[in-house]
């Protein structure tokens, strides 16, 4: 159950960090907001640990 909990909580981290960087890039690409992600998810799973 925990670990579901994570789960979730990491994928709303993402989609929030996605939403950031196109409103800061607007003429970034699919690929580049995918890229600015996966460069940044261990930095993102550190936050949801911290939360739970």
């Amino acid at each position: 159950m925990e670990e579901e909990k994570r789960l979730k909580l990491a994928i709303i981290a993402g989609a929030a960090q996605a939403l950031k960087f196109k409103a800061k890039n607007r003429k970034a690409t699919d690929q580049e907001i995918i890229q600015h992600i996966s460069d940044n998810v261990s930095k993102m799973l550190e936050e949801v640990d911290k939360e739970l």
